[in-house]
């Protein structure tokens, strides 16, 4: 598959081929949904909690003598069943949220996640002096993106001025700026259009 590298102005410049292990034949939408649904639970840090009858404060006294009342006794104020009391079974951090995902079904999730996406991707490869957003939404009007969410796909090394174009990207609300080695399923699933800048695609020669 060949995309097309385009500059700031909008302008083609030349065509790029990407590498066939990007992609698959038939999508696998059960791999991208055990992806995503993996990296949602690892973004969990599982610090709720709630307080047991132990450690609800106060209740120390028993609320009224045991017997001659006509009420059912009761040893603390702080039992579960009263309002403000303590919570039984409740959320402790103690639960790990983690999910595994197994090396060939993610390998097969970024494949399905890029397949769908394949008729969404061009290249860009320019380079600024300082960093302009304003040069950034020219470009995306000028593609008719500026509406669209779009992910910017920065190889892992660049200089100065490869990087004040990814800087400017950053500034725009529905732009995601993301290295090679840092995009997830869920960030290409995401974005309407994905944009390899520079050298990222022949960086990106397979998925991990």
């Amino acid at each position: 598959m060949k995309i097309t590298n385009y500059n700031l102005e909008g302008k083609e410049l030349n065509q790029v081929e990407l590498n066939n292990e990007l992609f698959v034949k038939n999508v696998n939408k059960q791999a991208i949904f055990d992806s995503i649904l993996a990296e949602n639970a690892g973004e969990r840090q599982g610090t709720h909690s709630t307080l047991t009858k132990a450690e609800v404060r106060g209740g120390g006294r028993k609320p009224y003598r045991q017997k001659h009342t006509g009420n059912a006794r009761q040893g603390s104020i702080r039992n579960p069943h009263y309002v403000g009391g303590g919570i039984v079974f409740g959320p402790k951090p103690t639960r790990n949220y983690k999910l595994k995902v197994n090396a060939k079904v993610s390998k097969l999730a970024f494949q399905s996640a890029f397949t769908l996406k394949s008729k969404n991707i061009i290249g860009l490869n320019d380079e600024l002096t300082s960093p302009k957003t304003k040069k950034a939404m020219s470009f995306l009007k000028s593609m008719k993106l500026d509406n669209n969410k779009t992910l910017l796909i920065t190889p892992s090394k660049m200089n100065a001025e490869a990087n004040n174009v990814a800087l400017s990207f950053k500034n725009i609300k529905k732009s995601v700026v993301k290295s090679v080695s840092s995009i997830s399923v869920r960030d290409i699933i995401h974005a309407d259009t994905l944009i390899f800048f520079a050298n990222s695609c022949t960086e990106m020669k397979g998925v991990k």
